[in-house]
């Protein structure tokens, strides 16, 4: 692997941007082809027959349970609670609308370091809500909504003493790390920076990009370390992961296995820049774990029509914090959405075939 010098569906917050210290365009880049990877471990898939499991989006371990959480089409009934050792559906969690400790939509569940307890994030009415697994109410327990600002994070994560992380879409800041309260921490990155590293299509060049359309080339899942000081953010449409260490705010950027941005023309929606990929664009990174000493990342690399196409199935690629590659397994079945007990040394999905559900694969 070669290295040089550098310096991501969406959800939105807004913040209050406070004064703080801010991180130039540094740390590293590593290029990662598909010759780099190990020889692919195949993992069979056990498939769960979870009736109360719908149309489901992704899912989270924590403790004893195995939460999954579901699309947008689905009311009530947001997320379901399984026994993670038996494989036994519990509960079911999150009542529709936009009342006290209601939810219309899921995009991300994370733990709220409480036994039993996690944030489930709302983007559509930019709330989080808390709650309480082994209760059977459907409402969450607490919430609160993010301050109303003019400045918007994207893909955001909870990272260590319960504040959050994320990625800026309205200004050439890539990252924001800020209190729950809105107070500005840390800001990281500049994206036009950022989209330097890569060659443009169209002879577009840097400046000609605005900064919510090189955002949006770049979104994608975001996910922290159990103690909160890594977060990995990798992007859907191109091929990047982020490893940013909190302690010092130094990020490791690794490209590949395609080097190459995918062809794109500029569009515009309500007189904002925005990307147009056509209908031949593929996805890239589904998803990511973050786990204790490693970091596991859902590769797909194939149209969103193609999802539960059973030809060039879903892979998982497995890295250390340092940005090197370890293992590469091979899925046999359409996954959407991971998350790793690494203790036992499985890895867990939410299927996108005829029947959706959770599967595990022992790895």
């Amino acid at each position: 692997m070669h290295r040089s010098i550098l310096i991501a569906s969406v959800f939105f917050i807004s913040v209050f941007l406070g004064c703080s210290p801010k991180s130039g365009s540094s740390d590293e880049i590593i290029y990662l082809s598909e010759e780099d990877l190990p020889d692919p471990i195949q993992l069979t898939g056990k498939k769960y027959e979870i009736e109360e499991i719908t149309n489901p989006r992704g899912l989270l371990l924590i403790d004893d349970f195995i939460l999954v959480y579901e699309q947008k089409n689905i009311y009530d009934n947001k997320f379901h609670v399984i026994d993670k050792k038996s494989g036994n559906f519990l509960r079911s969690k999150g009542k529709d609308g936009m009342g006290p400790g209601e939810i219309t939509v899921i995009s991300q569940i994370e733990e709220a370091k409480e036994s039993g307890k996690v944030w489930a994030y709302d983007p559509e009415i930019r709330k989080f809500s808390k709650y309480d697994l082994r209760d059977s109410s459907l409402l969450a327990e607490e919430e609160f909504r993010s301050p109303e600002t003019s400045f918007f994070l994207t893909e955001l994560t909870w990272t260590k003493n319960q504040s959050l992380f994320g990625g800026a879409v309205d200004g050439m800041t890539k990252y924001l790390h800020l209190t729950r309260e809105g107070d500005t921490l840390h800001l990281m990155g500049n994206w036009r920076d950022h989209v330097k590293s890569w060659g443009l299509p169209n002879g577009y060049q840097p400046e000609d990009l605005d900064a919510n359309l090189i955002s949006s080339i770049f979104q994608g899942p975001i996910k922290s370390s159990p103690n909160g000081e890594m977060v990995v953010k990798a992007g859907m449409s191109v091929d990047y992961i982020d490893i940013i260490n909190l302690d010092g705010y130094h990020t490791k950027t690794i490209i590949g296995p395609s080097p190459e941005l995918q062809h794109f023309d500029i569009g515009y929606s309500m007189n904002y820049q925005m990307p147009d990929f056509g209908m031949n664009s593929t996805l890239r990174y589904l998803d990511v774990y973050s786990g204790e000493k490693t970091f596991f990342v859902l590769f797909f690399g194939k149209p969103y029509r193609e999802l539960s196409n059973p030809d060039n199935l879903n892979r998982v690629f497995e890295f250390d914090y340092e940005g090197n590659i370890l293992n590469q397994y091979q899925l046999d079945m359409p996954v959407y959405g991971i998350a790793v007990d690494e203790e036992n040394k499985v890895i867990y999905g939410v299927t996108v075939d005829r029947e959706p559900n959770l599967v595990r694969f022992e790895y």
